[in-house]
């Protein structure tokens, strides 16, 4: 059968083709270990005002941030990418404004304050800076600004951040445990040029110069990689659907003239995925944002409220447009909820590549659900933990040394049949209410549209409501699957009988582990045309048959090497 998510399998192997330098030694880096001068402050907002040059492939910026100290200190560090000169730092020094003393060094802004800054203590930088983007040279995994053409010839431009950082386009404590609770974006752009942003739509104003600015407004928190725009001369397709939780969700597509009559039709199709996303994990998170979708000139990204969307609308063999509904999906695992450091990312990725594979179940393809997962697990490299406990650079989880080229780092497809397993392990009624509750986990948060159903989190979290589910110690398992790489195995040895053809015979069955980890994993077994669930409390059992050889996990539920 084909695979319905092989053109996504494919573009992997692709990243693989690409130069060792550009992709073992990105241009920058996102995430890893937190420092003090990032670990003082919490951005509550940036407003950004940025002017874009499409002849000149040249931005021109003002960030202005707002944070709060945590920790006291009289300096802090951001990110800017090396291609920016920064003309003017400047915000409080004490009983009003000025020019704050501050140092380049390399892809940093270091920040000093004339005097230190006490916990609770908010504060304002503002950074005027000005340079030629860093170029994506294969976006949306390596990242940068696109500056490309549609098929009319007008310009199309389009920006990608996730694996290397939003400091590609703007001063950032580029970190993704710090979301900040407003964002104000303000992209000023030549006309005809449509800017499309996260949020909402405040106003647009025409320039004297022939230019625009659109005014964008997300009053949610928004992971760093989300905060971008795409500019082309978009027309708009504005609908709208109810939320299961009662709330209108507005809808707008920004895309090109040339597709405008393929637009309806996906968002069609988007509607029934938001179905499908809120019947097991709650409620479209940002109902009082939107659901926007940009077409892009790369694949997709899964961009807050302006769904990056590159698919060439192109529907598979089941009917869907299988890059919508993953970068939907996002929606909830990533921007509702958010790993806080790149070690938890297969959240975002385990997570939604196995709703992506649920929803064939969803539409009546139980049977196409189970092949996919089957051909997910015989995909698994096994070369680094799913979610490592030591924290972690974007790069690094998609990535495995020695062999990197060849591996996504096991987020997407491993951490999807993690998940499957786990299902088989404690039953669908536990883990779909351990889904929907590391989504939502409570009812009010359902109700919630302000920012306050949004949360960080990391995989402990998800231990502990599938624990509470399910009734059952569940430690052994995320410590076999996802902290250290490699796959059990189920050893089976005949026992010898000293009977005749009549006397049953018997198989001992025992977990191999890694290091000898407890894994008491019950396994399926069909004996004798009965299918039975052998229980294996201490990583062993004992079967009995009469016929033809047992048939273990038949259905391929467990994921274990074979």
């Amino acid at each position: 059968m084909k695979k319905i998510f092989a053109p996504f399998f494919l573009l992997f192997l692709a990243v693989a083709s690409y130069p060792q330098r550009e992709i073992g030694i990105r241009p920058t880096e996102t995430g890893g270990p937190l420092r003090f001068e990032q670990a003082a402050f919490d951005v509550l907002s940036y407003d950004l005002s940025i002017k874009v040059d499409p002849k000149a492939q040249w931005i021109t910026g003002t960030a202005v941030m707002t944070a709060k100290i945590v920790v006291p200190t009289n300096v802090i560090d951001l990110d800017l990418d090396t291609p920016y000169a920064v003309h003017r730092v400047f915000g409080d020094i004490g009983g009003g404004q000025g020019d704050l003393r501050f140092e380049r060094d390399h892809g940093r802004i270091r920040v000093f304050f004339p005097m230190t800054k006490q916990p609770g203590e908010s504060f304002e930088t503002i950074i005027t800076y000005s340079g030629k983007p860093r170029i994506a040279p294969m976006p949306p995994w390596i990242g940068g600004f696109m500056w490309e053409k549609t098929p009319s010839g007008a310009d199309w431009i389009s920006v990608a951040l996730q694996n290397d950082g939003a400091d590609l386009m703007f001063p950032v404590k580029d970190h993704p445990s710090d979301k900040a609770d407003q964002v104000a974006l303000r992209i000023t752009v030549p006309d005809p040029l449509v800017a499309a942003g996260p949020g909402t739509l405040q106003e647009v104003k025409k320039n004297q110069d022939g230019t625009s600015t659109y005014h964008w407004l997300m009053t949610n928190p928004i992971p760093n990689y989300s905060i971008v725009f795409n500019a082309a001369p978009y027309r708009v397709i504005k609908d709208s659907m109810k939320s299961v939780a009662g709330d209108t969700i507005p809808i707008e597509f920004y895309i090109l003239p040339e597709s405008y009559d393929k637009g309806q039709k996906l968002i069609d199709e988007t509607k029934k995925y938001v179905e499908f996303f809120e019947k097991y994990l709650g409620p479209y998170p940002f109902r009082s944002q939107k659901l926007g979708i940009a077409e892009t000139p790369h694949l997709g990204m899964e961009h807050s409220t302006m769904l990056a969307y590159g698919n060439n609308f192109q529907y598979n063999e089941h009917g869907f447009d299988w890059l919508q509904l993953h970068e939907l999906g996002h929606e909830w695992w990533a921007n509702l909820v958010t790993a806080s450091d790149w070690r938890d990312f297969w959240i975002h990725e385990g997570f939604q590549s196995f709703m992506d594979t649920l929803y064939l179940e969803h539409i009546g393809k139980k049977d196409a659900y189970m092949a996919e997962m089957r051909s997910r697990a015989s995909r698994t490299r096994n070369m680094q933990p799913v979610a490592p406990r030591e924290p972690k650079f974007a790069y690094q989880v998609y990535l495995a040394e020695p062999e990197y080229l060849r591996s996504d780092g096991d987020i997407y497809g491993k951490g999807a049949v993690v998940l499957h397993t786990l299902r088989y392990l404690i039953g669908d009624d536990a883990f779909f209410r351990a889904l929907r509750r590391m989504a939502y986990p409570t009812k009010d948060m359902e109700r919630m549209t302000d920012g306050r159903q949004t949360r960080l989190v990391n995989t402990d979290d998800f231990l502990h409501i599938a624990e509470q589910e399910s009734g059952m110690k569940l430690d052994w398992f995320f410590e076999v699957y996802l902290r250290q790489p490699n796959l059990p195995k189920l050893v089976v040895q005949n026992i010898l009988s000293s009977g005749g053809s009549e006397t049953p015979q018997s198989q001992s069955l025992t977990w191999d582990t890694p290091d000898a980890l407890p894994f008491p994993m019950p396994v399926e077994v069909i004996i004798d045309g009965k299918r039975q669930r052998v229980e294996m409390k201490n990583g062993a059992a004992r079967i009995s048959y009469l016929g033809k050889q047992p048939a273990f996990d038949p259905d391929g539920w467990i994921l274990m090497a074979r």
